[in-house]
């Protein structure tokens, strides 16, 4: 049994289990190095999402406290006092405030006196601001960017209020996604949002991103060094190279369907780029991996196009895959679902979007085509000719074990927290 001597309190948005989408995997195995690796005693205060299930607990985690929620009345109050009339916090900070959950966080600290206390994302950085220890905000990445360009590119279906939008009855939704109403809120919460990363970095005594771009540009703003980057990596022993199963021209795309830039992407692919590889490949597939695709998103099933749901295993369904697309037209950060694919050998065709953060190299470890027209007509190429598509695979897996392991984040963590 390790002796562990020091504590960490990590507040999170969501239990990081089980490892079910990018950034629950993310947290899955920060907290595995932490406890494991490091030695750290590992406190986890988090708030549940839905299916989540707090008896699931691993092992690495030594204590884990699960935080209320504010209820729908509060949330509208914090959201109409903090973010739109007095313009203080952003959305995702008033939708995530309770204070019954800060009561129970404070209670923590006092009974854990831990050495370090880490906020997951900006919806928890709140909690964290005013505790007397080290305090360190994990940002993931620069939500701001993430919806300054989805503000750019996909106006239309913007919907700035995230899943809390349904809690409202229908009509009250109609209303709140009038195009001038949501503009004016998304606009708003940018620039809450630009302001309050600047604010909590210079208030924490460290910040981390994924991606080291992004950690650049906060010590830009800050005029300080106080933003590190520790990358996200993937298990190249769980996402291992497999070369069987791929019998049909089956096309991959894996995520969730209820974040807006994975759905835009799922629409664009579907809409603009499918239709040119049919010309070419007439039983080409799509299949769409990952569940929370709305009744409207489902409406684009047909025979060439089909959605999974919620499956168990992701890779079950990756492998039958020739082609892994990621045809990201928004967002930030680091796109784990191409480092995934490649672990797995599945030539994968992204957006430079997509390929942001990650330095692999275009026609060696993976093809990065932003027209649509050359993005489709990659995606047939590999398809033909599978000497091509073959050597792309082993390419990017190979990039993958040699730069994208925990490994690499074990070795930040240790850095930092030395």
């Amino acid at each position: 049994m390790m002796n562990k001597e020091k504590t960490i309190l990590f507040v999170m948005p969501r239990l990081p289990f089980p490892a079910s989408s990018g950034r629950k995997t993310s947290l899955y195995n920060y907290c595995k190095i932490l406890s494991e690796e490091l030695g750290y005693r590992l406190v986890v205060a988090a708030f549940l999402e839905t299916d989540d299930n707090p008896d699931n607990k691993p092992d690495f985690i030594d204590r884990l406290v699960i935080l209320p929620k504010a209820n729908s009345l509060k949330k509208i109050f914090f959201i109409l006092n903090y973010s739109l009339l007095l313009k203080k916090k952003p959305m995702q900070v008033s939708l995530y405030w309770s204070n019954e959950a800060k009561k129970i966080i404070d209670k923590l600290v006092e009974d854990e006196k831990p050495d370090f206390v880490i906020g997951d994302m900006i919806r928890t950085t709140e909690y964290i601001k005013d505790i007397n220890t080290y305090r360190i905000a994990d940002l993931d990445d620069r939500i701001s960017l993430r919806y300054e360009r989805q503000l750019e590119i996909n106006a239309a279906d913007i919907n700035p209020y995230g899943a809390f939008l349904k809690s409202f009855p229908k009509i009250i939704q109609k209303i709140m996604l009038i195009k001038p109403l949501k503009l004016f809120v998304v606009k708003n919460e940018i620039h809450l949002l630009k302001k309050y990363e600047i604010e909590i970095s210079k208030i924490c005594d460290k910040t981390i991103l994924v991606a080291q771009k992004e950690a650049d540009k906060i010590n830009e703003d800050l005029h300080d060094n106080k933003a590190i980057s520790i990358p996200i990596g993937v298990d190249t022993q769980y996402f291992s190279y497999r070369t069987s199963k791929k019998n049909g021209n089956l096309i991959g795309f894996l995520g969730a369907m209820s974040v807006a830039h994975n759905e835009h992407a799922v629409r664009y692919f579907a809409n603009d780029i499918l239709p040119l590889i049919l010309k070419e490949i007439a039983d080409a597939q799509f299949l769409i991996i990952g569940g929370g695709a709305s009744e409207d998103l489902q409406k684009l099933s047909s025979s060439h196009i089909k959605f999974t749901g919620k499956v168990d295993d992701v890779r079950d369904y990756m492998e039958k895959c020739k082609v892994f697309v990621c045809p990201m037209t928004f967002g930030s950060g680091i796109k784990t679902k191409n480092l995934e694919a490649m672990a797995m050998g599945v030539a994968t065709v992204t957006t430079n979007i997509g390929a942001e953060n990650i330095d692999a190299v275009s026609n060696h470890d993976w093809i990065i085509a932003d027209d649509k027209t050359e993005f489709a007509n990659a995606v047939i190429e590999l398809l033909k000719n599978d000497h091509k598509r073959q050597l792309i695979g082993l390419n990017g897996c190979k990039y993958i074990n040699e730069n994208w392991t925990w490994n690499v984040a074990k070795t930040a963590f240790e850095n930092l927290l030395s």
